[in-house]
């Protein structure tokens, strides 16, 4: 079956696209709490048959609303619940944007600007994790992208007055995704492009067509006939818990307040950008002065406004993750290829990879250090197993994929634009199979390992004072949190297991156990049963 491509698009590029977004996709364990969290609210949906709300053992998960689940669970139903199906509607989000980013730049830059633009988008450090992970982000990400774009090409549109239908056509597509959006992660979905839209609309003269957009009320009406059914329903399952969960929790005080401890500065952001967008961090530097253009390039205006819009409201905002300035890094995508011959200076272009390989090169010396500063037990037997991965091999591995990069940046045959895409490939290629299953079974193999005994044993078991979501998705059973009663069998911690004497411990591997609460009448003892040792796991 012949597969429909872009207008334009070249064959070579889809192929290239899938392949670094789904590089060594199964390779690595579920990461607590993120993936883990996602990936057993999905598969508890199917345990509990409520496809509605979603929990976490005996918890209501308010975080997100419904549709990534839907799509993981879909990705499960037909896979099965293996760790990359729960990561698959991701890597198609991330191939779904770097199309998006195509299409727009062929369509209104050129042919080869698109492709450029696709594969900066799809090597770029953070966006290229983000399409590898099973959380919400990637999704957000393509559906405010596509979203965007659109509302450019609709006030585009707008300009002409023999585009009556096409320009209705695309403002049904806009109110479309924004339904999507919001049904992906809520307000912010609508409260981007309609903020930004409204800035460049009246900036560029066009009130009368941004009107016309804001009271499309059949747009509107299609908005809540996709949005709304889901809210109303989770509304009155759940009541006054759910506004008080999603609205004001999980949305306003995400702004109002530093939440789990991720705070930062006003110059976050700024900091982080560059790596966000490694190696290409230098094209940063020679797209910068286009801002001088906006107001006679309507495309860099729009582009400008969209970017600086994301970061002045996440730089307000008090919670900062990393993850959140991908909503504004598409139209920096954009700047890049269309300036991406104006870096000229090589040295320039190797100094970020350098200093990524440095620091992959420096890890296992870190190590140390780092342990020192832990006082998390959870953490400290995670970094005393990171050093039996990120080790002498881990180094050298780095050293050569670092003195790759350096070659492909410095041959004089490559434009410089070039030899960063290609610094991005071995740069993905270090993280999604050597960086992330290192850091996946240092962190992540005791809880694996724990729900696989439990699964020989065949017995039901009750979580500990733990909060690892991802031993469920092992287990592919939920596991109640509260005390055990005589003769269960437990899931948790040591640290967090008061008289630990009085079980019977059946499991070990580093702080992670399993362990039996005995009958009235049998004694506790920790010898009744070998526990596995991290050596017998290794």
């Amino acid at each position: 079956m012949k597969i429909p491509l872009p207008a334009g698009m070249p064959l070579w590029l889809l192929p290239l696209l899938i392949g670094l977004l789904s590089l060594n996709l199964g390779g690595y364990l579920l990461f607590d709490h993120d993936e883990g969290a996602f990936s057993e609210a999905t598969r508890g949906m199917f345990e509990r048959g409520d496809f509605i709300t979603t929990w976490l053992n005996d918890r209501v998960r308010f975080d997100k609303p419904i549709l990534i689940y839907w799509l993981q669970g879909v990705s499960i139903a037909l896979f099965g619940t293996e760790v990359w199906a729960f990561r698959l509607p991701s890597v198609l989000a991330g191939i779904g944007w770097s199309l998006s980013v195509f299409t727009f730049a062929r369509h209104y830059i050129s042919r080869d600007t698109g492709v450029a633009a696709a594969m900066i988008c799809a090597s770029a450090l953070g966006i290229n994790m983000i399409a590898h992970v099973a959380t919400a982000d990637a999704l957000l990400n393509l559906i405010l992208t596509a979203t965007l774009l659109l509302m450019y090409h609709h006030s585009q549109l707008s300009l002409s007055p023999d585009t009556a239908v096409p320009s209705r056509r695309v403002l049904y597509a806009i109110y479309t995704l924004m339904a999507l959006g919001v049904l992906t992660k809520g307000p912010v979905a609508v409260a981007i492009p309609l903020i930004v839209s409204v800035i460049f609309y009246l900036w560029s003269g066009q009130r009368e067509a941004l009107l016309k957009a804001l009271f499309f009320i059949p747009g509107w009406l299609l908005f809540l006939l996709i949005a709304a059914p889901w809210y109303m329903a989770e509304y009155l399952a759940q009541g006054q818990a759910f506004i008080d969960g999603f609205f004001f929790k999980h949305n306003v005080n995400r702004f109002n307040n530093a939440m789990e401890g991720h705070d930062g500065g006003l110059l976050f952001y700024p900091l982080v950008l560059p790596f966000v967008l490694a190696p290409f961090g230098p094209l940063l530097l020679r797209m910068l002065p286009s801002i001088n253009t906006v107001s006679r390039e309507p495309l860099n205006r729009f582009l400008w406004i969209w970017f600086l819009f994301v970061l002045a409201l996440f730089s307000l905002a008090s919670t900062k993750l990393p993850h959140y300035i991908l909503y504004g890094c598409t139209p920096l995508v954009l700047l890049m290829a269309r300036y991406r011959f104006q870096l000229r200076r090589r040295w320039l272009a190797a100094v970020l990879p350098l200093l990524f390989f440095a620091l992959m090169v420096a890890f296992p010396l870190l190590i140390p250090t780092i342990k020192a500063g832990l006082t998390n037990p959870i953490e400290i037997e995670t970094a005393e197993r990171a050093a039996q991965y990120v080790n002498q091999d881990f180094a050298m591995i780095a050293v050569v994929f670092g003195l790759l990069s350096l070659l492909a940046i410095l041959w004089k045959r490559l434009a410089i634009w070039h030899g960063l895409f290609l610094t991005g490939v071995l740069q993905a290629l270090f993280v999604w199979y050597v960086f992330a299953p290192a850091f996946s079974e240092a962190q992540q193999r005791p809880i694996h390992d724990a729900a696989q005994f439990v699964r020989q044993l065949g017995v039901d078991v009750v979580t500990q004072s733990i909060d690892t979501p991802s031993f469920n998705v092992y287990l592919d059973r939920v596991t109640p949190r509260r005390a055990l009663e005589p003769g269960e069998i437990g899931f948790g911690r040591v640290d967090r297991i008061p008289d630990l004497d009085r079980y019977q411990l059946l499991f070990q591997s580093g702080p992670i156990v399993i362990i039996r609460r005995p009958d009235h009448n049998t004694p506790s003892s920790h010898t009744e049963t070998s526990p596995t040792t991290d050596e017998n796991n290794d």
